[in-house]
């Protein structure tokens, strides 16, 4: 193995050259990063038992070689986007659940296999020999690949392979550092099955300690730790949902305004009020602009086919949180071009009784039309009609009801706000129908609102004029 250096040095070197990304519902094989061992971490794995080396069949051992030596090609994934006409709703991280093992249930590894989060010890080791073993990702994950404590004059090298599910070892990458300097690889994998390749290069009964340490704590964008990275977001108005595994993770999102529309963003925070763990930029060209929590922000109009690129990183004043999870909103700003909300069949209570706009016993049939700021319909948008149907004091009590935009930016439903006690009480002279009528009439004042769930301030209501007035007909009776 020692004339392979070269090789698998040079190997280590192409496999980084592969950009990868996470296709919006496919993930790829990340490149990992070699780089210095967090202790924290290797400190707070259980230890593992000493092992004994294994044989390597020669048919195995060559495609490992084959595949380390970049005979065989690293597998990656264009990152995908869906055009503007594909339905988008809102991206939300799938539960982990549904991560499951990309392995066949028939699957059995080339090698023996070993627990993840422990730290496994080797003795007696000689120079060249071949350490291979397998082990499984039950869901997505963030690792620390490690190959520590090596025993003085000890060289060994750490490769890391994804089988296929068919017994076909795929190459990732490999760390080689001089002497019996530390060994690991630190990044983002999908579920699947992997095996570690230890070579001692040189060796007279040494020993060293070796595992991988699983975070899966992370969401479904990674991995997106660098603007080359960065998760492309469809083109209509999207809603992510993220989360910050650690201090020193930053996610990146890019954007393109493909008929050079109008782009908004916004961050937001879960129910508990998180928004302060994270802070929200923006890039300028030149800059990364901070958005200050709380405020959107707008480019009113940008050249077609430029991609608008934002990130998300922790705040340092805050102690992070990795179960909290931001909301984030990017894409063409939407515009509401017409709405309708109509109730069902009654005698409406005059305006002079009180001024109530919109009218209904039980239902509501509400429909809305967006488009982005060229006119392109927005379509698998949310809106959502608000209702409070029973003013009791100053504090609003919404029911929220949502529909979904089609291809042509329109969304059709119906709300049922039920039946009703009547506050007020008034009798209303009806002929309508060409008969005279008195109408023994109960209801109550109440309001709606339309909003859009990804993306605050627009629809109608608002700052100034926060509702449309509604009267709920309780109860309607002839008399005479």
């Amino acid at each position: 193995m020692k004339s392979k250096k070269a090789l698998m040095l040079g190997a280590a070197m192409m496999a980084s050259c592969f950009v990868s990304a996470f296709a919006l519902a496919e993930p790829t094989l990340p490149t990992l990063t070699p780089g210095t061992v967090d202790q924290a971490v290797i400190d707070a794995m259980k230890p593992g038992g000493t092992l004994t080396p294994v044989p390597i069949p020669d048919d195995v051992l060559q495609k490992l070689l084959d595949a380390k030596n970049g005979k065989v090609k690293p597998a990656t994934q264009a990152a995908k986007s869906a055009p503007f006409n594909t339905a988008v709703n809102v991206l939300k991280k799938p539960s982990q659940a549904n991560l499951k093992s990309a392995a066949v249930a028939a699957f059995e590894p080339l090698f023996p296999t070993l627990d993840i989060n422990t730290l496994y010890t080797i003795s007696d080791v000689q120079t060249g020999q071949e350490f291979p073993y397998h082990f499984n990702l039950p869901n997505n994950a963030r690792v620390l690949m490690q190959l520590i404590n090596q025993s003085a004059g000890s060289d060994m090298s750490l490769t890391l392979f994804r089988d296929d599910g068919q017994g076909n070892p795929q190459f990732i990458a490999t760390s080689d550092n001089p002497g019996n300097t530390d060994e690991y690889l630190d990044g983002v994998l999908p579920a699947g099955d992997y095996y570690w390749f230890m070579v001692a290069k040189a060796a007279s009964n040494g020993q060293f300690s070796f595992g991988v340490a699983v975070d899966s704590n992370i969401d479904a964008f990674e991995p997106n730790d660098t603007a080359q990275t960065a998760f492309v977001l469809p083109d209509s108005m999207n809603k992510v949902s993220g989360n910050l595994d650690n201090a020193n993770d930053v996610d990146y999102f890019d954007f393109k305004a493909v008929r050079g529309q109008s782009v908004s963003m916004y961050l937001a925070g879960d129910e508990s009020g998180s928004r302060n763990q994270w802070i929200f930029d923006r890039f300028d060209g030149v800059n990364w602009i901070t958005v200050p929590a709380g405020s959107t922000s707008t480019y009113p109009s940008v050249a077609p086919g430029t991609t608008v690129k934002v990130r998300v990183r922790a705040n340092p004043a805050v102690v992070q949180d990795p179960s909290k999870y931001y909301q984030l909103s990017l894409g063409s700003t939407p515009r509401l071009n017409t709405h309708d909300v109509k109730g069902d069949n009654i005698v409406r209570v005059p305006v002079g009784e009180m001024p109530l706009a919109t009218q209904t016993a039980r239902l509501l049939n509400w429909s809305t039309q967006w488009s982005d700021s060229t006119g392109a319909p927005l379509l698998g948008v949310t809106p959502v009609l608000r209702v409070d149907n029973h003013f009791i004091d100053f504090n609003y009590r919404w029911v929220d009801y949502q529909a979904t935009t089609n291809s042509a930016g329109v969304s059709n439903a119906t709300a049922n706000i039920g039946t009703c006690f009547g506050d007020y009480h008034t009798v209303i002279n009806d002929s309508s129908t060409g008969v005279p009528y008195k109408w023994d009439t109960t209801y109550n004042q109440g309001g709606w609102r339309i909003e859009l769930a990804e993306f605050p301030g627009v629809g109608v209501g608002g700052a100034n004029v926060q509702y449309v007035s509604l009267g709920h007909i309780c109860t309607q009776t002839i008399v005479h």
